[in-house]
Order: structure tokens, then sequence, then C-alpha cells
């Protein structure tokens, strides 16, 4: 299906997390992190090197729940217009930039996207839709498609 031109620069999505989704991921790092220090535990190697290096999986998963903790705090909502500007929402209504990242990946019904804010802080988030029952998202994949070069061409995904 051919995809309708959007010309309006004022076009634009604006996206509401949810905290069911934002848990999920929370989950999910936390069980990847058991995970692997499972199969560190299962490696032939001595108990130094297997604690070393469950010590580090361990760090580094803590590391990566804490980045995500402090998006979700930064992020109440996400804005997205014709042009390819990406704006997180903070609870307080300020308007932060946000780069989004290569990885992220726009379906019918979910898309994870993966942003950098202006300090450098990395996160991502796991959104869900309808098109059919959902304006935000629906603009959401008009503006995916209609900006694939800045979204989700082969350069940014």
């Amino acid at each position: 299906m051919e995809c309708p031109q959007v010309s309006s620069k004022g076009f634009e999505t604006v996206l509401v997390p949810t905290v069911s989704l934002r848990r999920l991921l929370l989950a999910s790092s936390a069980c990847a992190t058991l995970t692997g220090i499972g199969l560190i535990g299962s490696m032939p190697l001595r108990p130094a090197l297997k604690t070393l290096f469950a010590l580090l999986w361990v760090s580094r998963g803590l590391l990566e729940m804490v980045s995500q903790a402090r998006g979700m705090s930064r992020m109440a909502r996400l804005r997205m217009t014709a042009v390819g500007a990406v704006e997180a929402l903070s609870p307080g209504g300020k308007a932060e930039p946000l780069e989004l990242l290569p990885g992220s990946v726009v379906l019918s019904r979910v898309a994870w996207l993966r942003f950098r804010f202006s300090d450098g802080l990395h996160y991502g988030e796991l959104l869900s839709g309808n098109a059919r029952q959902d304006d935000g998202w629906r603009r959401l994949q008009v503006v995916w498609r209609q900006q694939a070069s800045v979204f989700g061409g082969p350069r940014r995904s």
C-alpha cells in the first residue's frame, strides 16, 4: 500500500509509554543478568575466574538497568515529527531532543526505539499499539515510513 506524503511540518505523533511494557523491559534485563550468571557458573573455568566474570556481568547488568530506569524517569511522552525530529517530553512537560539510534524498529503493532539523550544517556523504549484504534500509533506508522531515510533506513537500523 502506498503511503501518503506528509507535507506539513506540524504533522507529529505523541506516544505515551505504558508502565507494563517498561516493567517488562526491566524484568527482562534482570532475567538476562541472572541467566548470564548461571551460564558463567557452568563454564569450565577456575572458581576465581568465574567469580570475576560473574561480578563483571552483574555490574554491567546493573548499569544497564540503572540507565533504563533513568531514561524512563526522564520520558513521560515521546514526540516524533514528520521532519524527523524526536523529543522526550518530561513529566513536567519540558521537551528534550533525542537522537534515534541504530537498531530501532517499528512494526505494525510493536516498536523498539533506541535513543540517546543530549547528555549521552542511552535508553530503549518498547511501545505497542493498534493503528485502527489509536491515532498516535497510526501517525507513528506514517512518520516512520515517510522518514525511512532518517528513521528506518539502512543507515539507522
